[in-house]
This record gives structure tokens, sequence and C-alpha cells, in this order.
């Protein structure tokens, strides 16, 4: 049978914080003027690649120190509002991350996070303790952004698998979309509605306990 493997998409994913996302992007866009529906902000924020989010606000082209200098005004605020909410993983996320390390399934997570992002999950979640920094793919600028399979790719790459051999989790249109396109053997949307991903015929689950670990018993 072949090797399985497991892929987490991380904000929204294991970290629900889509909340705070769309609050810290309305901080942010009111500095700047600007305005999105709830749909806007679904296609062009959630597991978007920042140079294709920015674009799409200032409607012009941004370079990449732009990007670099305009995301981290945003991320300042985001990690602002984490501190002061507070951080928690998804219910159940830790559970059925012990037992798949347990079962030696290989793990890594794929994220559109920036670096400055990602060593502060770490610093105040504890990613290491569960992820292998190596298996932890960001957006380092060199990675089309979701709906494209990079981030995914290089995942599954890290985790040494085949994609047909991999599950990924994810809680974006633009993710499950991402997923598809990199092949994966089977996603779980998270914390979703059939009303928004019905049409995929994936999983639904709004709590890790509901995940069929089963699937991963070779």
């Amino acid at each position: 049978m072949q090797k399985q493997g497991v892929v987490f998409d991380f904000n929204g994913t294991l970290f629900w914080d889509t909340e705070l996302q769309n609050r810290s992007w309305d901080e942010f866009l009111v500095n700047y003027g600007l305005e999105l529906s709830a749909e806007e902000k679904d296609t062009w924020m959630h597991g978007v690649n920042a140079k294709d989010t920015f674009e799409y606000l200032f409607k012009r082209p941004c370079s990449e120190e732009e990007v670099d200098r305009l995301t981290e005004e945003k991320e300042v605020i985001y990690r602002r509002m984490c501190l002061e909410e507070g951080m928690e993983w998804a219910p159940g996320a830790l559970e059925l991350i012990h037992f798949l390390k347990e079962n030696n399934v290989p793990l890594a997570i794929a994220t559109a996070s920036a670096k400055n992002n990602v060593e502060f999950f770490i610093q105040h979640m504890g990613l290491l303790d569960y992820f292998s920094r190596d298996r932890i793919i960001f957006n380092d600028g060199t990675s089309r952004g979701k709906p494209h399979p990079d981030l995914f790719n290089k995942a599954i790459h890290a985790l040494g698998l085949s994609a047909p051999g991999v599950t990924i989790f994810e809680d974006s249109i633009s993710g499950v979309e991402a997923a598809r396109n990199a092949g994966a053997g089977n996603v779980v949307v998270v914390n979703g509605t059939s009303e928004r991903f019905g049409k995929y015929n994936y999983s639904i689950i709004t709590h890790f306990e509901q995940v069929d670990r089963n699937v991963f018993m070779n």
C-alpha cells in the first residue's frame, strides 16, 4: 500500500484566525481609504500570494520591495491582534497531529504566510514541537500563490512522497484549488460549509476529531 503523508495549510486550518485576518485587513485598508466585500476578501486575501493581493488592491504593479513593506505593515496589525486575543490550535488539531506522529505519518505545513509570521507562529505556538523546520513551507517570494500548486508541491517534495499518497487539509477556496492542482490523493476541507465547498465533494470537518484515522493506517 502507498505510504501516506499529510500537508496542512496553517492559517484558518490549524489556527482558526480568519476573523483576525479580516479585522487586521480592515484596519490596514482603512489606512489607505480602501474597502473590500466579503467575497473579494475570500478571493484575494485568504491563502493568496501577497503580491497578487496588493496588485489587486492598488490596481497596479507592485515591486517586491513595496510588497514586503506593505505585507509587514499589515502583519504587524495582525500579530498585535493575535497577542491581544490569544492563540489556540484548532479544535482537535494537536490530538490528530500526535496520532499521526505516533504512527509515523510524515507531516508538513504549506502556508501562504511570509517568514516573519512563520517565525511568530514558531515562537508563540511551538510549531517546531510538531513539524521539522524544513517541512514548514511558506511564502519566500519564489512561489506562485494559491490556487497555483507551488507551495503544496514543495511540501509534498519535502515529505519525499508522491501527490496521490498525500492528504491536504485546507480551509479556503484558493487552497482547495491548489490542492487539486497539486494532484493530492485526498483533500479535507476544514471549518467550511457545504454551501461553499459542496461542489468539490470532499469531506468537510468542523473538528479534527472527525478525521477518519483509518485512512493513515497502512
